[in-house]
């Protein structure tokens, strides 16, 4: 895919990503280094917490999504970054090995009040998991460049 910039995003325009997956080892390897809660870390321990076996951590499931997302290209050369997220659901536990897939909407289009060479726009991202929705996150102030002006 050939980059996107902001003038080429259009409000309710929909992209969907690549399926993907998280093995048990990259829930536990992430757990260890992020977010070591037994239910992430420990398959045994997680069989007797309220999830009835191991599961990916929220903060991981985010991070999937979005690298899904940035993996299409679409923003490869005209990012700027992002300083926030607006809100995040965790609507279904992600387990190793279902299918995950992003479905990524466009929700807001503007350039710049003070800066004419970028523009912000506003993604909502919800990935699902084997077909059921399982995280739900609205990006705000997503920054791109501008078409043939680039950033001094």
């Amino acid at each position: 895919m050939s980059t996107k910039y902001l003038e080429d995003f259009t409000v309710g325009e929909i992209i969907d990503t690549d399926p993907t997956f998280l093995s048990a080892e990259e829930i536990i390897k992430f757990a260890k280094l992020y977010d070591p809660q037994s239910f992430h870390l420990d398959p045994d321990k997680a069989i007797s917490s309220p999830y009835n076996g191991l599961i990916a951590s929220g903060l991981q499931t985010i991070a999937v999504a979005f690298g899904q997302f940035i993996r299409l290209g679409y923003i490869t050369e005209s990012s700027l970054g992002g300083p926030g997220i607006d809100k995040v659901d965790w609507l279904l536990p992600v387990r190793p090995e279902d299918t995950l897939t992003t479905t990524v909407e466009v929700l807001e289009v503007r350039e710049s009040k003070t800066k004419q060479d970028r523009g912000i726009i506003r993604l909502k991202f919800l990935m699902s998991a084997n077909g059921s929705p399982a995280v739900e996150f609205i990006s705000t102030t997503f920054l791109l460049r501008r078409h043939n002006l680039g950033v001094k």
